[in-house]
């Protein structure tokens, strides 16, 4: 198939162009987008997230929901670059997929502090990152939406002639394409305001399901290895994150530290062993991961507000039972 006229829609406008299969193979890309990739290759690098494997699996949705949307869908790509893609539809099938982007929609700057801050270690290079996201065009509101209309219309030369009869199934009542619909939650028009809050609204969503689909995983495997040293790199190793990474949303979901976290699923369980009497506090300590006996100790009476003998004494004697 000759892609030329995306090679020529890329060349005019500055952005860039691809051409994908169903599975997120790239069969094809124009000069602008292959100028994108240092810089996607330089934030992937100061990350502990499978960048690449999330933006395949955007890609590949953005360019089914176009299919099912009629002709044009705008995404969002892992770390908040705008894209948006169009179908090729060959033998009454959707083949292939043109996916224009990836673009700004926003200043550097904001960028950065709405996307990339937190996600990024400490003390990262803002001016390197700003010199290589520079690469990335830059386009307003509106003429990203020009943009992908005119992806569109190559999409349709490139596609058989019933395709531009298609009808929009995604769309209620078959009448709405997608864009009138995002652009109907734009207001009307779409702002540089507007596609902030979209973004930001994307943005948080997305981390928000992330972060406690991480937890939910550490914490899991908490329970199941508390009882022998288990330290935080360990737990983020199992989860893909990086250790300040865990640290960091663990306390933020759950208000608590790592270090917490784990004694308290050791309290727990020497709470419910102590009511075992056959077995020693020295025992009932090493089972649940205590290397020191005084700690266990302490920590006991940190979670609980009493020592584990105390504890265990007052359990006697509200059982009426007599320790021997």
């Amino acid at each position: 198939m000759d892609f030329q006229n995306l090679k020529h829609f890329s060349d005019l406008s500055g952005c860039g162009v691809q051409v994908i299969t169903s599975d997120g193979a790239r069969v094809f890309a124009t000069e602008p987008f292959d100028r994108c990739e240092p810089a996607l290759a330089y934030i992937a690098g100061m990350t502990d997230e499978p960048l690449e494997a999330q933006t395949k699996a955007s890609m590949i949705s953005g360019a089914l929901q176009s299919y099912r949307f009629g002709g044009r869908f705008f995404f969002f790509s892992p770390i908040g670059l705008f894209h948006f893609a169009s179908p090729i539809i060959q033998n009454e099938r959707h083949t292939l997929s043109v996916v224009g982007g990836p673009i700004l929609v926003t200043p550097i700057e904001d960028f950065i502090k709405l996307d990339l801050e937190g996600r990024l270690p400490e003390g990262f290079d803002r001016a390197e990152l700003s010199e290589k996201l520079a690469a990335i065009p830059r386009f307003t509101p509106d003429a990203a939406n020009t943009l992908s209309e005119q992806l569109l219309i190559n999409a349709k030369h490139l596609s058989d002639p019933e395709y531009l009869r298609l009808e929009n199934a995604g769309a209620a009542g078959g009448e709405r394409r997608y864009s009138e619909y995002i652009l109907s939650y734009f207001s009307g028009t779409p702002t540089y305001e507007s596609i902030l809050e979209f973004a930001e609204e994307h943005r948080r969503d997305k981390a928000t399901r992330k972060h406690e689909k991480i937890v939910s995983a550490a914490t899991e495997y908490i329970e199941q290895n508390y009882a022998k040293k288990i330290t935080l790199e360990e737990v983020a190793a199992h989860v893909y994150v990086s250790p300040s990474y865990l640290s960091r949303i663990l306390k933020a979901r759950t208000g608590r530290s790592f270090r917490s976290l784990v004694n308290a699923a050791r309290i727990a369980d020497a709470v419910r062993l102590l009511e075992q009497n056959e077995l020693s506090l020295g025992e009932i300590a090493f089972r649940t991961g205590f290397e020191d006996h005084s700690y266990f100790t302490k920590v006991f009476k940190r979670h609980i507000g009493v020592g584990p003998r105390d504890y265990r004494a007052g359990r006697d004697r509200n059982s009426g039972q007599k320790r021997i």
